[in-house]
């Protein structure tokens, strides 16, 4: 299934494929979340079964494994981690020269690597669990865009939505909304996703280049901006401020993220703490990652200074989720899911003394 994958190093595709990423055709990559295994054999599911998603029919994807962050807080690797040439300063020098169906799959194709990505990571589990539940990881049910790479940087990406849904999939994509003008195709493409993650800068100008290092520094913070200012107008779909943040980084300021937020008007706010795993631990000290108490602590903060309220925690996803009660937690086509016993231990919801 692997080729020689465009912009991509053969050093860097061995370290990919090390860490068990799925490799596909030009630029599309798959790789099993923990959260699949623990849902598979231990009927352990992450935060996103607040909107109703089962974690083992999630395939995690990217379209493209180019990026124009270079984020202190990202768990997966980097070329500068390794010293390899950018990809993404690779891209900008070629793609006014090349064919982009030479750079990237078509949509088509992706979707159809995806499965057979998705399947191929399954179907090992099939000794292990119940036919029942290897069925349903058989047949995923929702599409993630938040595995490598920048989404927005592929450029197909409203029919890459419109071919997910016609395989019966829902859709999130994360972004870094530095790029405005591929969000505004999207609208008006009117291929929308089930839900569109934005993660928020840090803020000050001084502390967004140093954290997140974007690598058009002239103009990335002002892009956001743009895409934050395009939301805030309205979009008929679900949006999410995602706050990724790091004890010693970006665990700071919360009036400034609430600025950005109340600029945005989100459906839901995620605050987020940063775990120390993969290229993470190379880059930011362990003490980085904050307590849930200390997340708790900020989304508090947050509420004070929006109209959003604490709804959801989860102390293992080091993850709280606030909501300005526009759209329902769940998502309405999606089946809710059963709690199991073991599943309360490690997800709940926020204790009433905290509301």
């Amino acid at each position: 299934m692997v080729s020689k994958m465009s912009f991509s190093n053969p050093k860097m595709q061995k370290l990919l494929k090390k860490q068990k990423y799925q490799l596909s055709g030009k630029n599309t990559a798959v790789k099993k979340c923990g959260w699949t295994h623990n849902a598979l054999r231990e009927d352990r599911f992450c935060y996103k079964e607040f909107y109703g998603i089962k974690s083992h029919r999630c395939i995690q994807f990217s379209p493209t494994l180019i990026c124009n962050f270079i984020c202190q807080f990202c768990w997966r690797i980097h070329e500068s981690d390794v010293g390899l040439p950018n990809m993404y300063k690779e891209y900008l020098k070629k793609k006014q020269l090349t064919n982009l169906h030479d750079i990237f799959d078509d949509p088509k194709e992706v979707v159809k690597a995806i499965i057979d990505s998705q399947k191929k990571i399954i179907c090992g589990y099939k000794p292990y669990i119940d036919t029942l539940k290897y069925e349903e990881a058989m047949n995923p049910k929702h599409a993630t865009l938040s595995l490598t790479g920048e989404p927005f940087l592929y450029p197909w990406i409203a029919e890459l939505i419109q071919e997910l849904k016609n395989s019966d999939l829902t859709v999130f994509i994360v972004t870094n909304g530095s790029i405005p003008e591929t969000l505004e195709k999207i609208i008006e493409s009117k291929s929308f996703p089930t839900q569109l993650y934005v993660t928020l800068p840090t803020p000050g100008l001084k502390n967004f280049l140093q954290i997140q290092r974007p690598l058009d520094k002239d103009k990335a913070l002002e892009s956001i901006w743009q895409t934050l200012r395009l939301i805030g107008k309205g979009v008929p779909f679900r949006t999410v401020a995602r706050l990724t943040v790091a004890e010693g980084l970006n665990l700071i300021d919360p009036a400034g993220y609430a600025e950005m937020i109340n600029v945005m008007t989100p459906s839901f706010i995620e605050v987020k703490g940063v775990v120390h795993v993969g290229a993470t631990e190379k880059r930011i000290p362990r003490s980085a990652m904050p307590s849930h108490n200390s997340i708790i602590s900020f989304a508090k903060e947050l509420e004070g200074l929006t109209n959003y309220k604490i709804v959801r925690e989860s102390e293992v996803s080091r993850l709280v989720i606030l909501t300005s009660n526009v759209f329902p937690l769940m998502i309405p086509e999606l089946e809710k899911p059963d709690l199991e016993m073991s599943h309360e231990a490690s997800i709940g919801k926020i204790s009433q003394d905290q509301n």
